[in-house]
């Protein structure tokens, strides 16, 4: 078979995905399985062109957003940015900035490290770390394979879980949510979590979980969730490997002293803070660049059409791939 020359070509939704075939049962686990088998294909990047961390950071930020308005907040995705972004070292981030950090964290877990479950557990409260060892091996059995083996599917694992923690703490939505993606994902075998039920998985579905503790009806929920939050974090996933190669692309052309750091940067995360993030010196690296030299980079980037200004301030301005 030839293989498609285009490096950003990625295999498309098929139609068959997306319409509602109805609610039986048996609809719903088919349409989230084959949700999740084209996200794992995306994921898989064979021609390693999809900006991985930025799909997660951006996945991050929806589900902030969402869980947020469980817990009865309307801040929207610019004002959990400002939160975030604007905060100077050792100021307190506010709910919006910390739910934002929370699934930061959980995204960034790499789950074929031996240290995972510390990290995770070092990203809950003290009383939930305690229990987390227990809770995953009951939900996923003994590992992944004898979870599968005894009839069990990833996304019925990871309704599990979010059932055994919404039950024991059912003020904490975010919490089970950050867990049921956790465990989601390594059942599958991905590398890192993926922000999926934290951005779909509705709040009456977890308070029905809490309060009667009906694991059916939480499993259809879930599957129903997947389906949907996999299917959108596929075409985000089409559009920023596109906006992606656009920014690689012209890269070669930029002549200031740390560009290709500083494209890297856009290439991980959300939205860049010029003054902070690529001045005095490119976060994560050696490289420095002049306050100047960060925003004439940013303008030109921005000129390029391959970076957009997401705030539409005149000051602290944000920055994205456009």
């Amino acid at each position: 078979m030839l293989l498609d020359k285009d490096p950003t070509h990625l295999p498309p939704l098929p139609s068959w995905v997306t319409p509602n075939h109805g609610k039986a049962p048996e609809c719903e686990a088919f349409l989230s399985g084959a949700s999740l088998a084209m996200l794992h294909m995306m994921l898989a990047d064979l021609a390693n062109t999809l900006p991985a961390e930025l799909l997660r950071n951006r996945l991050a930020l929806r589900a902030a957003e969402a869980c947020l308005k469980h817990e009865g907040r309307r801040d929207s995705e610019a004002e959990i940015r400002d939160a975030y972004y604007l905060a100077r070292a050792g100021d307190e981030l506010g709910p919006a900035g910390e739910m934002y950090v929370r699934w930061r964290k959980l995204s960034a877990i790499g789950l074929k490290r031996r240290d995972w479950l510390g990290r995770l557990r070092s990203c809950v409260p003290e009383q939930v770390a305690e229990k987390l060892p227990e809770w995953i091996d009951n939900a996923m059995g003994q590992g992944v394979d004898q979870g599968v083996a005894q009839g069990k599917s990833p996304v019925a694992q990871a309704a599990a879980m979010i059932g055994l923690v919404i039950t024991a703490f059912p003020c904490e939505e975010a919490l089970a949510l950050i867990c049921g993606d956790l465990v989601l994902a390594r059942a599958l075998g991905w590398v890192h979590p993926v922000p999926l039920f934290g951005v779909q998985l509705k709040r009456k579905d977890l308070l029905q979980a809490a309060g009667q503790g009906r694991n059916d009806d939480l499993g259809a929920a879930c599957h129903r969730a997947v389906a949907k939050a996999a299917q959108n974090a596929v075409r985000l996933g089409h559009d920023l490997t596109r906006r992606a190669q656009r920014l690689r692309e012209v890269a070669p052309k930029l002549r200031a002293k740390g560009s290709a750091e500083a494209v890297a940067l856009f290439l991980r995360e959300d939205a860049v803070l010029p003054s902070t993030m690529l001045s005095p010196r490119i976060i994560g690296t050696s490289a420095g660049m002049t306050d100047r030299a960060a925003r004439r980079l940013c303008d030109r980037l921005v000129d390029l059409g391959v970076v957009r200004e997401l705030t539409g301030r005149s000051t602290f301005r944000l920055y994205g791939v456009a």
